[in-house]
């Protein structure tokens, strides 16, 4: 990823005024070409319990995923992560789902890759419980969002200096108010 881009030190204290940019999406330089699950468990090295447990709903470029196994993340992949939802469109959604043949038609099918990986940059959302329990794990390995994005999160904040256009690099910086 192109490092030249400004980059900003926000405290962990900060991750509630992040909320709106984890949902909308931000991006992390990852090693594209591996399965879903090696990216969750050996990559971002969440715990296979962990994604068993508290991961129940996974989109893969806008389709649900139920074989984490099989599914492949290439460049430029959109990763959306949710807890349990509620109600039925929760219970449809969710991996391995009683009601999850009712979406057969738009569940995510593995197109065959080259199997090669490489460095490459995908978008990751996070929703519900997943901002607060992932995003501090994201926010201190760095992340990637628009200045726009960034100012809109942060407008009732004292960074809101960091008006501009085009990407930012967000890391966890000190965080001397916990």
């Amino acid at each position: 990823m192109d490092r030249t881009v400004p980059e900003l030190q926000l405290p962990l204290h900060m991750l509630p005024c992040l909320s709106p940019l984890f949902q909308k999406g931000f991006r992390v330089e990852i090693e594209t070409g591996c399965t879903l699950e090696s990216l969750l468990c050996d990559q971002w090295e969440l715990s296979a319990e962990y994604v068993q447990q508290r991961i129940s709903t996974l989109f893969l470029n806008g389709k649900p995923v139920d074989d984490i196994s099989t599914a492949t993340v290439a460049e430029g992949a959109v990763l959306a992560l949710s807890s349990a939802m509620p109600g039925l469109v929760g219970a449809v959604m969710r991996r391995g789902g009683f009601f999850s043949s009712l979406r057969e038609g738009i569940t995510y099918r593995e197109i065959v890759r080259d199997g090669r990986t490489r460095r490459g940059i995908v978008t990751v959302k996070l929703f519900n419980h997943l901002i607060e329990e992932l995003g501090p794990r994201f926010l201190s390995r760095g992340l990637f969002v628009n200045h726009f994005d960034l100012e809109n999160a942060l407008a009732e904040g004292p960074e809101k200096s960091c008006a501009g256009t085009g990407d930012i690099f967000i890391i966890a910086g000190p965080d001397q108010g916990r």
